[in-house]
């Protein structure tokens, strides 16, 4: 018995198909479990965070610290994103340093040629690390200046921890 032979377009259309399938379930996978919402403006222009990534950081003051990236790029096989964002090859980003007792310790502000660390009227808040994530929510009293540049934020963040 002779089963039927599928042809070499099919069976090309097929393999593609398969290769898209898998690369989309890829992504949706790695963003699953991370969620970036909120207003993040520079010079009064949206930064669209779209991607949220934790890692260890240096100890501050004699407590451990975790970096959340948010950024416009992925950063999810990045092995330095802390510095792939402060460089710009992320996007715009925010880049959090947040010691083990919930105090924001650090901010780093990017987007193109802005690049700086904001400190004062920036505050964290709802921020958790339990569960194996780490949520919070970071928001400026409104619009605030450095030097020529303008900059808010009120981003809501979750991301599995470090």
């Amino acid at each position: 018995m002779n089963s039927p032979r599928m042809s070499p377009l099919l069976r090309r259309l097929f393999s593609a198909l398969v290769l898209l399938l898998g690369a989309l379930f890829s992504v949706l996978n790695a963003r699953a479990d991370t969620s970036v919402s909120g207003t993040y403006l520079i010079n009064g222009k949206p930064v669209q965070l779209k991607y949220a990534k934790a890692i260890k950081g240096e100890p501050f003051d004699n407590k451990d610290t975790t970096l959340v990236i948010l950024s416009e790029k992925d950063a999810s096989k990045s092995k330095k994103a802390d510095n792939d964002a402060m460089f710009g090859k992320l996007g715009g980003a925010l880049v959090l340093t947040i010691t083990s007792d919930g105090e924001l310790v650090g901010t780093q502000v990017v987007k193109d040629k802005v690049q700086f660390s904001a400190s004062g009227d920036i505050k964290l808040s709802d921020y958790k690390a339990e569960g194996g994530n780490v949520t919070g929510k970071v928001a400026t009293d409104g619009e605030q200046k450095f030097f020529k540049d303008t900059w808010q934020i009120d981003v809501t963040f979750s991301v599995p921890g470090p």
